[in-house]
């Protein structure tokens, strides 16, 4: 019992370092320029091994893809979490904007990035599939946000679905560019001397005056500072857990705390 117990270990520990070294490979060549080989030696097993575990390259492929999108494990939009305070419409989308602009800007992964424009490049056989499944349901909380700030008669505008899409498109942007030429006169040029905190503050600043109803104010929220203290904890722990997306164990915690 004692042996298995021990040989248990190594198996999990084979896997994940398949994907990893698979990760970087499809990162650096893309799916078609990708090696098992090459993904062997960076992992250093055979290649046996790799498919003892995933039948050929494109099932790897695809576990690699989709845990960018997923995570390890299966993940929870953080928005759901929020019931605690009764929070405004304001102060929902403040949570949003907060986590989409940091995640963004601080807790993006290189290689993830990477691998989703050479899926891009080569004909998005996935990509479509993916956004619909994992991106799509907490793109819907934005959506949702908005439109209850609408109904209430604290945000305003014609074009709902708009300014949620507005949200996330500059600051994926800006990501994108940020993550290629940090450091070069291009970025400089794009966009001054412009640092993330104030790309994040913006944001904000920019979706709440597109949402302002006419003739009235609409101010960034104050938000609580124990939800401040929590906002700042599980950006902290999603910058460290970077390297495969948002892991469940994030989500998990989150709603740990929120319902205390």
């Amino acid at each position: 019992m004692r042996r298995r117990k021990r040989n248990k270990q190594p198996e999990t520990h084979s896997k994940e370092r398949i994907l990893r070294s698979a990760k970087g490979e499809f990162s650096e060549r893309g799916f078609s320029g990708a090696r098992m080989s090459a993904i062997a030696k960076r992992a250093a097993v055979n290649k046996a091994l790799i498919h003892y575990y995933f039948k050929d390259k494109e099932t790897l492929y695809l576990e690699v893809l989709t845990r960018i999108f997923r995570g390890g494990d299966e993940s929870f939009p953080i928005p759901e979490y929020m019931g605690k305070w009764r929070l405004t419409p304001s102060q929902k989308l403040y949570v949003i904007i907060f986590f989409m602009v940091n995640i963004f800007l601080k807790a993006t992964d290189p290689d993830a990035m990477r691998i989703i424009f050479w899926e891009v490049a080569e004909g998005k056989r996935y990509l479509d599939s993916l956004i619909m499944e994992y991106s799509m349901p907490r793109q819907k909380i934005l959506h949702a946000v908005v439109k209850e700030g609408i109904e209430s008669g604290e945000f305003e505008t014609d074009f709902p679905d708009l300014a949620a899409a507005n949200l996330s498109t500059f600051i994926s942007f800006y990501s994108i560019n940020k993550q290629f030429h940090a450091g070069k006169p291009l970025f400089k040029e794009l966009y001054g001397d412009a640092t993330d905190d104030d790309a994040f503050n913006f944001v904000l600043e920019n979706v709440f005056k597109s949402l302002k109803p006419k003739g009235r104010k609409l101010d960034v929220p104050a938000i609580p500072e124990d939800l401040n203290n929590i906002l700042d904890e599980v950006l902290r722990i999603l910058i460290e857990k970077q390297d495969e997306g948002v892991n469940e164990e994030v989500f998990k915690r989150i709603e740990a705390v929120l319902r205390q």
